[in-house]
């Protein structure tokens, strides 16, 4: 993985698929806590060289999440947006949870697909 557009840590990956545009995957029944966002939040900064970023969300996958770590998500300030992509009903529910309660400074949405979630997010870039 060439570390220039791509972060790997225990629990999360990070890849650079476009510019401005971050793919987050999670291991599969991971457990994130605050210093779990802050590192992922970092990482994704660093991919973005320091400029505003979005990000596509691969949400297909069971895990927990604690508050702490949705609060820091919610509040990542280069993030212009977020793309969650699930197809998963309990995901989706969550994800709304996500949304309507820590109130992400960004924008936010859930999809059903990868296409459709990267077309939106490359709207989201040209309004910032």
């Amino acid at each position: 993985m060439d570390s220039k557009y791509a972060a790997d840590t225990k629990k999360i990956t990070l890849k650079l698929i476009e510019p401005q545009i971050i793919k987050m995957n999670v291991v599969d029944g991971i457990e994130l806590d605050q210093n779990d966002a802050k590192e992922a939040i970092a990482e994704a900064v660093r991919l973005a060289e320091g400029k505003n970023y979005t990000i596509l969300f691969d949400a297909n996958v069971a895990g927990d999440i604690s508050h702490e770590a949705r609060d820091e998500f919610a509040k990542s300030p280069k993030r212009t947006a977020v793309a969650v992509v699930t197809t998963s009903l309990a995901n989706k529910l969550l994800g709304n949870f996500f949304i309507k309660f820590h109130k992400p400074i960004s924008s936010s949405r859930i999809f059903p697909d990868e296409q459709t979630a990267i077309e939106w997010l490359r709207t989201q870039l040209n309004k910032s």
